[in-house]
């Protein structure tokens, strides 16, 4: 979803060095969730807590860190085209945690019956959102070729190169995997870790769909996700814009 949301971006703003480098726009879009891999904590990634207050926070504090990062003459066209895909990734989260999940999957608003049952759901949400992602970037052929040089010529301080390309190449591996909902079963032991309870009840959601599923979009309706979706490339052309300016 990441991957097709900077695409959308990309193709709004058609600044030549973005469509010269969508690799690493692309590789840009997946990096904060590096910490999957190198288990670091999020705000080092991400730039922003969990409890963050407004859409765009992760990426003031980013620029404020970095503010070479927003300087045209001291990036080349492929770094550049990696922050917009980061800012991509960093704003379409933020806008997910204060539009989606905190009014309809929080501990405190949940349309669900439970926590964990509130967590399965968005979870749900977002790969169906991935699964529809796979089929409109047909399998990612594109981006799949493009992202395996994304990482070249990218100077970021906060990852090192040897870093950066251990990350491509997982995100290489993993755009090669048709979509599969057992994803599902595994975010939610990260989550809940050998609790057999939560897992009984993915596998209850997984045996029952789609109609499990289709319960939730009853309750949060696929306009309200399609709505996220378009905000998500809205915003981040706000940030974009206001940040890395014109080619």
């Amino acid at each position: 979803m990441h991957i097709y949301i900077a695409g959308q971006v990309a193709r709004e703003l058609d600044w030549g060095f973005v469509h010269d480098n969508l690799g690493s726009c692309f590789l840009g879009s997946t990096t904060p969730d590096i910490r999957a891999m190198t288990k670091w904590d999020r705000e080092r990634t991400h730039f922003a807590s969990l409890s963050l207050e407004s859409v765009g926070d992760g990426t003031r504090r980013m620029f404020q860190l970095y503010p070479e990062l927003a300087d045209r003459g001291s990036n080349n066209p492929a770094t550049r085209s990696f922050v917009l895909g980061y800012v991509s990734h960093l704003t379409a989260d933020e806008l997910w945690i204060t539009t989606m999940f905190r009014p309809y999957f929080s501990k405190e608003e949940t349309l669900a019956g439970t926590d964990e049952e509130a967590q399965i759901w968005d979870r749900a949400v977002q790969l169906d959102m991935d699964r529809q992602a796979h089929q409109e970037l047909d399998g990612f052929n594109l981006a799949g070729q493009v992202i395996c040089s994304g990482e070249e010529g990218v100077e970021i301080d906060f990852i090192t190169p040897e870093v950066l390309a251990e990350w491509r190449q997982w995100v290489a591996r993993f755009m090669g995997w048709e979509f599969d909902w057992q994803r599902l079963k595994r975010a939610l032991n990260r989550m809940y870790r050998d609790n057999d309870d939560v897992q009984e009840m993915v596998d209850r959601f997984l045996a029952d769909m789609p109609e499990s599923l289709e319960s939730v979009y009853d309750k949060v309706t696929r306009e309200k996700v399609e709505a996220y979706r378009q905000a998500a490339v809205e915003q981040t052309l706000l940030q974009v814009k206001e940040y890395l300016g014109e080619a």
